[in-house]
Protein backbone atom coordinates (compact mmCIF):
# COMPACT_ATOMS: atom_id res chain seq x y z
CA UNK A 1 0.00 0.00 0.00
CA UNK A 2 1.12 3.76 -0.59
CA UNK A 3 0.75 6.76 1.76
CA UNK A 4 0.90 10.09 1.39
CA UNK A 5 1.22 13.15 3.25
CA UNK A 6 -2.41 13.56 4.54
CA UNK A 7 -1.96 10.20 5.88
CA UNK A 8 0.68 11.13 8.62
CA UNK A 9 1.10 10.00 11.10
CA UNK A 10 1.15 6.26 9.66
CA UNK A 11 2.84 3.30 10.05
CA UNK A 12 4.40 1.42 7.33
CA UNK A 13 5.04 -2.22 6.63
CA UNK A 14 7.80 -3.70 4.67
CA UNK A 15 7.48 -3.08 0.74
CA UNK A 16 4.80 -0.08 1.95
CA UNK A 17 6.01 3.44 0.99
CA UNK A 18 5.04 7.04 2.08
CA UNK A 19 5.22 10.17 -0.76
CA UNK A 20 6.11 13.40 1.34
CA UNK A 21 4.87 16.98 0.42
CA UNK A 22 8.60 17.47 -1.90
CA UNK A 23 8.26 13.95 -3.51
CA UNK A 24 10.24 12.36 -1.50
CA UNK A 25 9.38 8.65 -0.84
CA UNK A 26 10.21 6.42 1.98
CA UNK A 27 10.25 2.75 2.39
CA UNK A 28 12.25 0.13 4.66
CA UNK A 29 13.52 -3.36 4.11
CA UNK A 30 13.75 -5.27 7.49
CA UNK A 31 17.37 -6.98 7.82
CA UNK A 32 17.70 -9.41 11.20
CA UNK A 33 15.20 -7.21 12.86
CA UNK A 34 16.07 -3.99 12.26
CA UNK A 35 14.38 -1.35 9.75
CA UNK A 36 16.72 -0.64 7.07
CA UNK A 37 15.14 3.14 5.72
CA UNK A 38 15.28 4.33 1.85
CA UNK A 39 14.57 7.47 0.90
CA UNK A 40 13.95 7.73 -2.97
CA UNK A 41 15.54 5.15 -5.32
CA UNK A 42 18.61 5.06 -3.13
CA UNK A 43 20.78 1.84 -3.03
CA UNK A 44 21.95 1.68 0.13
CA UNK A 45 20.10 2.69 3.37
CA UNK A 46 20.06 6.46 5.05
CA UNK A 47 19.40 4.69 8.44
CA UNK A 48 19.24 1.21 10.21
CA UNK A 49 16.98 1.89 13.43
CA UNK A 50 16.10 -1.01 16.09
CA UNK A 51 12.94 -0.90 17.41
CA UNK A 52 12.55 2.35 19.69
CA UNK A 53 15.23 4.02 17.50
CA UNK A 54 14.35 6.91 15.36
CA UNK A 55 15.68 9.20 13.21
CA UNK A 56 15.16 12.63 12.23
CA UNK A 57 14.82 13.47 8.18
CA UNK A 58 14.91 16.75 6.79
CA UNK A 59 13.60 17.48 3.37
CA UNK A 60 13.40 20.73 1.49
CA UNK A 61 10.95 23.19 3.97
CA UNK A 62 9.56 20.30 6.44
CA UNK A 63 11.09 17.51 8.86
CA UNK A 64 10.21 13.98 9.32
CA UNK A 65 10.27 11.41 12.39
CA UNK A 66 10.96 7.98 11.43
CA UNK A 67 10.27 5.58 14.06
CA UNK A 68 11.07 2.12 14.21
CA UNK A 69 8.74 -0.26 16.17
CA UNK A 70 7.29 -3.80 16.92
CA UNK A 71 5.12 -3.41 13.90
CA UNK A 72 7.46 -1.45 11.18
CA UNK A 73 8.05 2.05 10.73
CA UNK A 74 6.05 4.95 12.14
CA UNK A 75 6.50 8.19 9.88
CA UNK A 76 4.87 11.54 11.31
CA UNK A 77 5.46 14.71 10.32
CA UNK A 78 7.29 17.66 13.03
CA UNK A 79 5.94 20.64 14.04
Amino acid sequence: MNYSERDLPVVIREAEMVSLADGAVVRYEESGGAREVFVGDEWSSRATLFPSMSYELDCPGCSYLLSATDDGLKVERKA
